[in-house]
């Protein structure tokens, strides 16, 4: 196989790794129990919404306002804010309403979780315990209360942690990026040579992440994290570019008014056919300032030494060796209740040992998730990527330097088993039934680079926590 299939493959295998597991750590626990707690709201409306007419018009605030003893008018208008995701209104919604009819347990059920999703745990903790203890609840809406009373108790631990386990097949159509054309320019041929034929593979994937998280105890919510991961990626043909990756991190987020600042440094290892491939050590710092309860933006400089060994296949590694900071930023909308979307630039400098091994990097990516019910979810993602590098490739050309745009999609569908058999056993209702697929294309200046491929997965996985 040659160098420029081959070589960039093993790169993008690191990558893709190092992806998969920032993105397991990308969500904390808490942001992760809110969001379910933003899908069982909407669940909540949907069932109350049964056997109603659906109403021509939102309800005006007027409205609400002229009759304010009108508990079937409240519940609906409740309802409204919580879909446009106006929870704070919400609760002094529901708050009236159970002014006027404590015996309502079902709304203060709502009302609970509403209080949950805003962090006042103490409050919905008393809402959903009197709410349980009037016995006038479904079953159903009993064990949903019971369940976030459980969810409480962990929030309200100072230390607290989580595994997430994933298991299951991937397949790349073009698993060593071989060119579209299906012929390189190499040093000193006049002609083209012709390329290794595209390769496409399947292989297992595991993977495993784990968090601690620390609360230090003061009133602006400051805390301590630590992860680690391990991921797998067993080739069924191409033995050589199995990999394994382990990652660590540790820091923390501190609160000023709308600020948060998180400062984290990390580590990682990477072996490539079970050769010693790759460590990686750095640090980053993020800040982000919501300015709504829906807006939140960030920015985020992230430095990592990268130390590149030769192997067996991959002999010329170590002239990737060097230092690369990337620059982040962007803003995450939360427009409903159930969907958000994120919008980020980049922009990254790698210094390698060589000239062309060293590139700067811009790039834009949108990202749209959706809450789809019962647990169901989406993820879109589009990415675009530009790539200067510094010299001409000279195992390539003397004269031509690279440059080349990246083009990612990639869409996302998952659902707990619960969401297909609702009988299903406790202990295996929350495994997460997960299909991916994404199509990627290069753009180079320079034939030996282009390429494109399809790309799928099949994933089951699990969170516990503890």
């Amino acid at each position: 196989m040659v160098r420029g299939s081959a070589f960039r493959a093993s790169g993008s295998l690191v990558a893709a790794a190092a992806c998969l597991i920032a993105t397991a750590f990308a969500q904390e626990p808490e942001e992760a129990a809110r969001e379910a707690v933003e899908r069982d709201l909407t669940d909540i409306q949907r069932r109350a919404d049964e056997g109603e007419n659906a109403r021509a018009a939102a309800i005006p605030f007027e409205q609400v306002l002229a009759a304010p003893e009108d508990i079937r008018l409240n519940i609906a208008y409740a309802r409204q804010q919580i879909a446009a995701g106006d929870l704070k209104e919400a609760g002094a919604t529901l708050e009236r309403i159970l002014l006027l009819e404590p015996d309502l347990h079902d709304v203060r059920v709502l009302y609970g979780l509403v209080l949950y999703r805003l962090g006042l745990y103490d409050r919905a903790r008393y809402e959903l315990e009197l709410a349980l203890e009037s016995g006038d609840l479904s079953s159903a809406l009993a064990a949903e209360a019971a369940a976030y009373l459980n969810r409480i108790k962990y929030e309200q631990r100072r230390t607290r942690g989580s595994l997430t386990i994933t298991a299951g097949m991937d397949y790349d159509s073009n698993r060593n990026q071989a060119p579209s054309s299906g012929r390189l320019l190499f040093l000193g041929r006049d002609d083209l040579v012709a390329a290794n034929d595209r390769n496409g593979d399947a292989g297992y994937v595991f993977s495993a992440q784990g968090r601690l998280l620390h609360d230090l105890g003061s009133q602006e919510g400051h805390t301590l994290h630590a992860e680690a991961g391990y991921y797998r990626s067993d080739k069924i043909e191409v033995d050589r570019l199995d990999l394994d990756a382990a990652t660590l991190a540790l820091g923390g987020t501190f609160y000023a008014g709308k600020w948060s600042f998180t400062p984290t440094a990390r580590g990682g290892f990477y072996w490539l056919g079970g050769e010693d491939y790759l460590s990686s050590w750095g640090g980053e710092a993020e800040a982000a300032y919501r300015w709504t309860p829906k807006v939140m933006s960030y920015a985020s400089v992230r430095l990592e030494d990268e130390k590149f060994r030769s192997t067996p296949d991959f002999g010329a590694a170590p002239l990737r060796s060097g230092k690369r900071i990337g620059l982040r930023g962007g803003t995450k909308w939360r427009f409903s209740s159930t969907q958000a979307l994120q919008v980020e630039g980049l922009y990254m400098v790698k210094d390698g040992e060589v000239a062309f091994e060293s590139y700067d990097r811009y790039g834009v990516n949108v990202q749209h998730s959706w809450l789809l019910g019962r647990g169901a979810f989406s993820l879109i993602g589009l990415w675009a990527e530009k790539s200067d590098y510094d010299g001409p490739d000279v195992f390539i050309s003397p004269t031509l330097v690279r440059d080349e745009w990246l083009y990612r999609g990639r869409a996302t569908v998952g659902a707990p088993l619960s969401f297909f058999f609702p009988k299903a056993p406790e202990g295996v209702k929350d495994l997460n039934i997960i299909v991916q697929y994404e199509y990627e294309t290069v753009d180079s200046n320079i034939l030996n680079f282009d390429y494109t491929a399809h790309k799928a997965a099949l994933l089951l996985s699990k969170r516990i926590a503890f």
